[in-house]
């Protein structure tokens, strides 16, 4: 049985209001929804100020249970079972991709869905979904030295542009020449 995933470009409350509320429609809750800050860089927003976003993102949804993780190493495939859904916020795309590969988190997150868990990626956290993350190169600097741009591929051969505006065109022609014609979303 396949998850559910959400994708979304990010934004405020209001630009992401929709999505939300269908994320939100689909949640058990029953169990508490995790989020994974880890995109952001701590040095300008703290993840305390992340949790009281999400906070109040989800509470006027009804999703008052929400866990925290901002260290994914050594996390099992257990401790995921005990959310409804996983919720992955924006920030640096490479810093993002470069955690998860380190830390395997990205293998929790396809046997979770694999098992029908609820993903929802946010900007960074739904790019790295995606086939590629040049898509950020634009608005992302890679501090970190990562030096494959691969995603996770749940997307099959897809690559997610965030925060797109039309005056992105130029950008999107060249990556998806760049890229052989491979399909942006």
């Amino acid at each position: 049985m396949m998850g559910t995933l959400f994708l979304s470009g990010g934004g405020d409350r209001e630009q992401t209001r929709e999505i939300d509320a269908a994320f939100a429609a689909e949640v058990d809750r029953s169990k508490p929804v995790l989020y994974i800050p880890v995109a952001m860089d701590e040095s300008h927003i703290s993840y305390d100020s992340c949790y009281e976003w999400i906070k109040r993102t989800l509470f006027p949804l009804g999703l008052r249970e929400i866990s925290m993780w901002v260290d994914l190493s050594q996390r099992t495939i257990e401790e995921l079972r005990g959310f409804s859904a996983v919720y992955i916020g924006g920030g640096n795309t490479y810093s993002l991709l470069k955690n998860f590969s380190e830390t395997g988190f990205h293998t929790l997150l396809d046997k979770f869905l694999a098992e029908g868990g609820i993903v929802y990626g946010g900007s960074a956290g739904a790019i790295i979904m995606g086939a590629s993350i040049l898509t950020c190169a634009h608005m992302d600097e890679n501090a970190v030295g990562l030096n494959s741009f691969n995603g996770l591929s749940l997307m099959e051969d897809y690559s997610i542009w965030c925060h797109y505006e039309e005056k992105d065109d130029p950008l999107v022609r060249g990556l998806w020449i760049q890229r052989e014609h491979q399909s942006l979303l």
